[in-house]
């Protein structure tokens, strides 16, 4: 209403429209207030949050920091592994090498027995006179 209009209008119109002025203002301070107490509880809501994801950082930070401990444990413990298995191999090749060789002695003992044993037999066949089958005098011909 502009300033003509209020002026044109009688006493009771005028109360009348500060009547329904107040009432308005009165609703829309209740609503404020109404408004205000929402904010509040969104506040606190928000505060009770922003503690819980502090937390949820601390959290995440410490598991973080284990994860990294750990990771440096198992690249610990894959180097071991890996020692263990370069030491194992070398020792199974070793092994192998050692036991090729134990095969070999072996073959090269037991010709040595039987040279040995043929030795023997042809001496205990010369002490007793006879001489070895296709063999003469064999001790001097070793010579």
């Amino acid at each position: 209403m502009t300033g003509k209009e209020l002026q044109k209008l009688r006493r009771e119109e005028l109360l009348q429209l500060l009547l329904e002025q107040s009432r308005e203002i009165a609703r829309l301070q209740t609503e404020c207030e109404e408004k205000d107490n929402e904010l509040h509880g969104i506040e606190q809501n928000n505060g009770r949050l922003k503690a819980r994801l502090e937390e949820k950082e601390a959290l995440i930070h410490k598991l973080e920091q284990r994860r990294g401990s750990k990771d440096g444990r198992i690249g610990e413990l894959e180097a071991e592994m890996e020692k263990w298995r370069s030491e194992r191999k070398a020792q199974l090749e070793q092994a192998g090498s050692v036991a090729g060789a134990a095969l070999r002695l072996n073959g090269l003992l037991k010709a040595a027995q039987q040279a040995a044993d043929q030795y023997l037999y042809n001496i205990r066949l010369r002490c007793m006179g006879e001489a070895p089958a296709g063999h003469e005098d064999i001790g001097r011909s070793g010579r």
